[in-house]
Parts: C-alpha cells; structure tokens; sequence
C-alpha cells in the first residue's frame, strides 16, 4: 500500500473516526504521531508464515531495500 492509497482509504470513513493498533496480546491502543516513522526495508525476505514479507536490512546485501512508512505497535 502507498501513502495516496491510505489517503483514499481514510477519506472513506469520518473524519473523527478513533484509529488504533492491535494490542500486544489483546485489546486496541490508540495510534499516535511517535508511532508513524519512516524505515528501511528488506523487500520479500519472509519465509514462514509467522515472518512479516519484508525485513529489516542486516548489513551489506544484494536483496532490494526500500522506504517505507511504518505504523508501530507500542505495548505500554
């Protein structure tokens, strides 16, 4: 997904709508601006279906690496 196509998505529902991250184990926390963060990533490096697609880069590597707009999870 890229940032135009999020806009579009969030333009589909009220403007006032609460927006929240999954919990750590369970529940919603509410997502804040310090969890919005741009990161580099490995692309297509998961292999099992517990990995995320994409990785974070381990040193010098062939594997293509790209921008990315992360919306992080924070466990209080």
């Amino acid at each position: 997904m890229t940032v135009a196509e999020l806009i579009q998505l969030l333009q589909r529902h009220p403007q006032n709508l609460r927006v929240v991250v999954n919990g750590y184990e369970e529940g919603y926390d509410d997502l804040t601006a310090e969890q919005l963060t741009v990161v580099t990533i490995t692309l297509n490096t998961g292999k099992h279906p517990w990995e995320g697609r994409h990785g974070d880069p381990f040193g010098p590597s062939d594997d293509e690496l790209s921008q990315a707009l992360a919306l992080r999870r924070v466990s209080n």
